[in-house]
């Protein structure tokens, strides 16, 4: 098992483009509803019922992705193209005034084929990332989730945090990147500048 994680981040988190995001996945098999049943989830953040599944409609998940307050907000997707029943843990959560980022775990993906697993979530979300245009702000993909231990929100917002740990795949703003020294070897993708030491960025072709 991996603990990694993908990270998109973004501006304009609208109802409108929280439909967009779910339909949009759902076109590429990554469905909120359980295959077998339809049964959508969210999971709980409260400590005494942490992780325990709450069924909810599709209507009041909607409204819940949208309406994040200072709580983060975490669901799963489930992925269809796979043999076995592959759930996407997802948790949203407001960083500042007006980015929201989107979590999605590649808990589960482990094994000696985790790259294969791994990769399928993502590519989806590297084509969620272009799709987002100009309200995109940043992506990480971290496959093992070392980079857990900084502060990832305030690096790709812009803040004074230190890379000390360096994720497999880094895309910042040009004017952020540039002030991480640490990060070499940067390339261009859709106006951004990333970090890719493991060749994740092929995946967007």
């Amino acid at each position: 098992m991996t603990y990694g994680f993908v990270r998109l981040y973004r501006r304009d988190w609208t109802p409108e483009q929280v439909l967009r995001r779910v339909d949009s996945l759902a076109a590429t098999g990554m469905v909120l509803g359980y295959p077998r049943t339809g049964r959508i989830t969210a999971l709980s953040g409260e400590w005494e019922t942490a992780g325990e599944q709450i069924e909810m409609t599709r209507e009041a998940l909607l409204a819940a992705m949208a309406g994040l307050g200072e709580k983060r907000f975490t669901f799963q997707y489930w992925l269809t193209d796979t043999e076995e029943e592959a759930s996407v843990i997802c948790t949203l959560g407001r960083v500042g005034a007006d980015v929201v980022v989107e979590d999605y775990g590649l808990d589960g993906f482990g094994g000696p084929v985790y790259r294969i697993g791994q990769n399928t979530v993502i590519r989806r979300i590297l084509a969620e990332f272009r799709a987002t245009g100009p309200a995109a702000v940043g992506l990480i993909v971290d496959r093992w989730g070392e980079s857990k231990a900084i502060d990832l929100d305030d690096i790709v917002t812009g803040g004074p945090t230190a890379m000390t740990v360096v994720p497999e795949l880094l895309v910042l703003q040009p004017e952020i990147a540039r002030r991480h020294p640490e990060l070499r070897s940067l390339v261009p993708f859709d106006g951004f500048l990333a970090c890719d030491t493991d060749g994740i960025l092929a995946l967007a072709q």
